[in-house]
Protein backbone atom coordinates (compact mmCIF):
# COMPACT_ATOMS: atom_id res chain seq x y z
CA UNK A 1 0.00 0.00 0.00
CA UNK A 2 1.17 3.84 -0.89
CA UNK A 3 1.79 5.95 1.97
CA UNK A 4 0.92 9.40 1.25
CA UNK A 5 2.96 12.61 2.72
CA UNK A 6 2.09 16.72 2.24
CA UNK A 7 5.41 17.64 0.22
CA UNK A 8 6.37 21.02 -0.77
CA UNK A 9 3.72 22.22 -4.20
CA UNK A 10 5.63 22.46 -7.25
CA UNK A 11 2.25 22.02 -9.58
CA UNK A 12 1.14 25.55 -9.21
CA UNK A 13 3.32 28.22 -9.29
CA UNK A 14 0.51 31.24 -8.58
CA UNK A 15 -0.42 29.51 -5.24
CA UNK A 16 3.10 30.48 -4.22
CA UNK A 17 3.10 33.79 -4.92
CA UNK A 18 6.03 34.82 -6.03
CA UNK A 19 7.58 38.78 -5.58
CA UNK A 20 10.53 40.21 -7.01
CA UNK A 21 11.90 42.79 -4.65
CA UNK A 22 14.92 44.44 -3.39
CA UNK A 23 17.28 42.41 -0.83
CA UNK A 24 18.95 43.56 2.07
CA UNK A 25 19.34 46.58 5.11
CA UNK A 26 21.69 48.67 2.68
CA UNK A 27 23.46 48.55 -0.44
CA UNK A 28 26.57 47.53 1.49
CA UNK A 29 25.02 44.83 3.43
CA UNK A 30 22.83 42.96 0.37
CA UNK A 31 21.06 39.34 0.81
CA UNK A 32 23.21 36.79 -1.41
CA UNK A 33 22.88 33.35 -3.15
CA UNK A 34 24.15 32.06 0.40
CA UNK A 35 20.27 33.54 1.59
CA UNK A 36 18.50 31.66 -0.55
CA UNK A 37 15.75 30.00 1.57
CA UNK A 38 15.88 32.48 5.02
CA UNK A 39 12.69 33.73 6.34
CA UNK A 40 12.36 37.29 5.69
CA UNK A 41 9.95 40.38 6.33
CA UNK A 42 9.80 44.50 4.73
CA UNK A 43 12.63 46.14 6.49
CA UNK A 44 11.12 49.66 8.31
CA UNK A 45 11.88 51.67 5.61
CA UNK A 46 9.73 49.98 3.39
CA UNK A 47 12.24 49.77 0.05
CA UNK A 48 13.74 46.02 0.64
CA UNK A 49 13.28 42.68 1.97
CA UNK A 50 15.18 42.09 5.34
CA UNK A 51 15.97 38.80 7.07
CA UNK A 52 13.73 38.24 10.07
CA UNK A 53 15.08 38.42 13.48
CA UNK A 54 13.89 35.95 16.53
CA UNK A 55 9.86 36.10 16.88
CA UNK A 56 9.02 38.26 13.91
CA UNK A 57 6.47 36.81 11.52
CA UNK A 58 7.71 35.43 8.13
CA UNK A 59 6.54 37.91 5.32
CA UNK A 60 8.29 35.27 2.81
CA UNK A 61 11.03 32.95 1.71
CA UNK A 62 13.74 34.41 -0.16
CA UNK A 63 13.86 31.67 -3.64
CA UNK A 64 16.53 33.62 -5.46
CA UNK A 65 19.08 36.50 -6.23
CA UNK A 66 19.94 38.43 -9.24
CA UNK A 67 22.99 40.03 -10.50
CA UNK A 68 21.41 43.11 -11.10
CA UNK A 69 21.00 45.99 -8.54
CA UNK A 70 18.52 48.31 -7.78
CA UNK A 71 17.73 52.14 -5.90
CA UNK A 72 21.19 52.91 -5.64
CA UNK A 73 22.83 49.55 -5.20
CA UNK A 74 20.57 46.91 -3.43
CA UNK A 75 20.76 43.89 -3.91
CA UNK A 76 17.57 42.32 -6.34
CA UNK A 77 15.90 38.78 -6.03
CA UNK A 78 12.37 36.94 -5.56
CA UNK A 79 10.23 36.61 -2.48
CA UNK A 80 7.65 33.35 -2.08
CA UNK A 81 4.95 34.48 0.22
CA UNK A 82 2.83 31.74 0.20
CA UNK A 83 2.67 28.11 -0.36
CA UNK A 84 4.87 25.63 1.47
CA UNK A 85 8.29 25.42 2.46
CA UNK A 86 10.98 23.33 4.21
CA UNK A 87 12.26 24.46 7.65
CA UNK A 88 14.77 23.74 10.39
CA UNK A 89 13.35 24.06 13.80
CA UNK A 90 15.75 26.47 15.84
CA UNK A 91 17.85 26.15 18.66
CA UNK A 92 15.24 28.71 20.52
CA UNK A 93 12.65 26.68 20.48
CA UNK A 94 11.49 25.11 23.92
CA UNK A 95 9.75 21.92 23.18
CA UNK A 96 8.60 19.94 20.76
CA UNK A 97 6.80 21.68 17.18
CA UNK A 98 4.00 20.00 16.42
CA UNK A 99 1.46 19.37 13.31
CA UNK A 100 -1.15 21.94 13.33
CA UNK A 101 0.92 24.95 15.36
CA UNK A 102 1.89 28.64 13.81
CA UNK A 103 5.40 29.00 13.65
CA UNK A 104 7.59 32.72 13.35
CA UNK A 105 11.02 33.34 12.62
CA UNK A 106 13.51 31.77 14.74
CA UNK A 107 16.99 33.68 14.90
CA UNK A 108 18.36 33.37 11.07
CA UNK A 109 21.94 32.37 9.77
CA UNK A 110 23.92 36.05 9.44
CA UNK A 111 23.84 37.59 5.94
CA UNK A 112 25.56 36.18 3.36
CA UNK A 113 26.04 32.83 5.27
CA UNK A 114 24.22 29.38 4.32
CA UNK A 115 21.45 28.41 6.65
CA UNK A 116 18.09 27.87 5.38
CA UNK A 117 14.78 29.46 7.21
CA UNK A 118 14.61 28.33 10.59
CA UNK A 119 11.48 28.54 12.88
CA UNK A 120 10.03 28.16 16.03
CA UNK A 121 6.21 27.88 17.40
CA UNK A 122 4.57 31.49 17.76
CA UNK A 123 2.10 33.50 17.60
CA UNK A 124 1.47 35.15 14.84
CA UNK A 125 -0.98 37.68 13.96
CA UNK A 126 -0.63 38.60 10.27
CA UNK A 127 1.49 36.72 8.14
CA UNK A 128 0.58 33.05 9.74
CA UNK A 129 2.44 30.29 8.59
CA UNK A 130 1.60 26.34 10.13
CA UNK A 131 3.41 23.40 10.60
CA UNK A 132 1.93 20.29 8.31
CA UNK A 133 4.52 18.07 9.05
CA UNK A 134 7.63 16.91 10.66
CA UNK A 135 9.55 15.84 8.17
CA UNK A 136 12.32 14.74 10.37
CA UNK A 137 12.64 13.79 13.43
CA UNK A 138 10.10 14.88 16.10
CA UNK A 139 10.10 18.54 16.02
CA UNK A 140 12.58 19.85 18.43
CA UNK A 141 15.53 21.92 17.45
CA UNK A 142 17.60 20.39 14.31
CA UNK A 143 14.62 18.24 12.68
CA UNK A 144 12.85 19.38 9.69
CA UNK A 145 9.63 20.74 9.51
CA UNK A 146 7.00 21.70 6.40
CA UNK A 147 5.43 24.77 6.89
CA UNK A 148 2.72 26.35 4.52
CA UNK A 149 0.94 29.98 5.02
CA UNK A 150 -2.78 29.83 6.13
Amino acid sequence: MSTFVFTTLTNNPDSAQYESACLGVSPSTKLTDLDIGKCVKVQASGCSYVLCATTNEIEGILVSTEAETYNSGYAFGTIQRRGRFEATVGTNQSSTLDVGELVVADTQAAINTAGGAKVITGTPSTFKWRCIRVVSGTGVAGDTVLIERV
